[in-house]
């Protein structure tokens, strides 16, 4: 499936209906973008980031707070 989009002034990009349906992609949610190697623009779904290290993988809340399984063990296991 491709689909060609324009950037608006304010560099942003809206996702097809189709594409979000598809995927079930809520408005609000939050996304990293990043670019890899290749040069390819990469859009990953996050929860959140660690309130540490501000990784987005292996997430806890604690207290309302995001924190990763690394940073949780770093600091006594929480």
């Amino acid at each position: 499936m491709e689909h060609n989009k324009k950037i608006t002034r304010a560099g942003g990009v809206s996702l097809p209906v189709s594409l979000r349906r598809e995927y079930g992609i809520e408005p609000g949610e939050k996304v990293n973008v990043s670019v890899n190697a290749a040069g390819v623009i990469e859009l990953k779904r996050i929860e959140g980031s660690c309130l540490f290290c501000h990784s987005d993988e292996e997430l806890k809340l604690y207290e309302g707070r995001h924190i990763c399984r690394k940073c949780r063990a770093a600091i006594g296991g929480l």
